[in-house]
């Protein structure tokens, strides 16, 4: 099976250049690396690459965000004959055998549409950060498996069906890719791989954790401000919406919305008006408020 690895870049040279070293020691044989540059501004990636073997540098013109950037590289690959992709966060580190370990996952369990990677922290490396994921029933937030559980406890060590596997080191076959279709450009950032998983479930596949196939994750570099800053509080709160349009029933949508999603939107309001507020939480509430607000302007 020929694996084209997409690594999105955008800014942060030094966990490109870090990603693409732990990818040179792959031990799988039949592989090459897409590089997507995101309208970055690093002038010198093409001279700090070119010695990388197997790797192919498309640029866009702007940042099209992680959803359209990955499907940049999704169709160059299958225009080159891949028989699979990995989208590949660009601030991770691989094991060796991650190719091999998903190679492996999508020949011995053929229903499988999805295949997502066990991934650590990069600062705490035997403690993990994502085992799967799924989106709760009531709150209909996100949320992962094994989020903080030590690696040493031996409680993540079996293949098993997920509600949607992380974007940060998803494994997906050419032809799920072609009954389903890519990413949904409208989500730019956070929901776009649930809504994918999502999709592709409902094309009568499953998404599946494989605990052998492990990465390592530094966690949000490409958000300004960091993780939950302003600008994830934004895409959060609008993708959040705009998934339950497209993929919720409308039942279920109608009692969370009577419920659940009037009381946030009234704490979102409440701590606004709050004399004490700080500045700083005063403007993630507001970019989660206008998130809100921009949801209901898109159509499902």
């Amino acid at each position: 099976m020929k694996i084209a690895v997409i690594v999105l870049h955008y800014q942060n040279l030094a966990d490109t250049i870090e990603c693409l070293e732990s990818l040179k020691a792959q031990d799988y044989p039949n592989f090459e690396v897409i590089l997507v540059d995101n309208a970055s501004n690093d002038s010198d990636l093409s001279l700090k690459t070119k010695n990388y073997p197997h790797l192919y540098l498309i640029r866009n013109e702007t940042n099209l965000g992680f959803a359209e950037g990955n499907n940049t590289g999704i169709d160059y690959a299958l225009e080159r004959g891949a028989e699979a992709v990995l989208l590949l966060n660009n601030d991770t580190v691989s094991s060796p055998n991650l190719l091999t370990a998903f190679a492996r996952a999508a020949t011995l369990y053929p229903h499988g549409g999805a295949f997502g990677a066990k991934i650590f922290f990069y600062d705490n490396p035997t403690v993990i950060w994502h085992a799967g994921g799924d989106v709760h029933p009531q709150s209909l937030r996100c949320f992962h498996y094994g989020c903080g559980d030590s690696d040493l406890d031996k409680k993540w060590e079996e293949a098993r069906a997920v509600g949607y596997a992380c974007g940060c080191a998803l494994f997906i076959r050419k032809e799920v890719l072609v009954k389903v279709g890519l990413m949904e450009p409208r989500f730019f950032l956070l929901w776009e791989e649930i809504d994918w998983c999502w999709r592709i479930r409902k094309a009568g596949y499953e998404c599946l954790y494989i605990p052998e196939a492990r990465v390592w994750h530094k966690i949000s570099q490409s958000f300004e401000g960091g993780n939950r800053g302003p600008l994830w509080n934004y895409y959060y709160f609008r993708n959040r919406l705009l998934f339950l349009k497209r993929n919720i029933p409308w039942a279920q949508r109608y009692r969370f919305y009577l419920s659940r999603f009037l009381k946030e939107l009234g704490q979102i309001l409440f701590i606004l008006a709050h004399p004490k507020t700080s500045k700083d939480t005063a403007k993630l509430h507001r970019a989660a408020l206008k998130g809100i607000s921009h949801s209901f302007l898109q159509k499902k």
